[in-house]
């Protein structure tokens, strides 16, 4: 894994990564070009690739759904389903 030098902080007071820090992407590894571009996951602040963050939730945060990453995608599903009665 690579190290993560994280200094900008999100509206919601998460550590955003800097796009200049992520050279690959934080899921699968690959490395970012100008064909694979670089996005920023809302919930964990971290760099993926457009596959590995296609996925869009509605966060505290955010009044409309926003791009976040596989991983936060299924734990926040997770904790949602598990909230339910």
């Amino acid at each position: 894994m690579h190290t993560i030098i994280m200094n900008l902080l999100n509206k919601a007071g998460q550590v955003w990564l800097k796009d200049k820090d992520a050279t690959h992407c934080k899921l699968c590894e690959i490395e970012f070009s100008l064909s694979r571009r670089k996005h920023h996951c809302r919930n964990c602040g971290e760099i993926f690739c457009n596959a590995c963050s296609d996925n869009e939730l509605p966060l505290p945060s955010s009044p409309k759904p926003v791009r976040v990453c596989d991983s936060c995608h299924a734990l926040l599903i997770q904790r949602c389903s598990s909230n339910v009665p």
